[in-house]
């Protein structure tokens, strides 16, 4: 499958779906800290999000999913 792993740049998650045989990419707007620069993508993840993925997953950040704060 062909995995897009947005808003990842550790690149935990990416790593293990290439180990299990995936196209799996990282993608963010700062760089990755993987150590797999040629499997990020470096950007804003809506513009790439129609591009054929087969599977889409999302980490963004807290701040954008909680009202803990409120």
């Amino acid at each position: 499958m062909k995995i897009l792993v947005a808003c990842e740049e550790s690149q935990a998650v990416t790593i293990e779906l290439r180990k299990l045989g995936h196209e799996a990419y990282s993608a963010d707007i700062i760089d990755c800290s993987g150590g797999r620069p040629e499997w990020h993508i470096k950007g804003d993840v809506l513009e790439i999000l129609n591009d054929g993925w087969d599977m889409i997953i999302a980490f963004p950040p807290c701040t954008h999913l909680s009202a803990a704060g409120a």
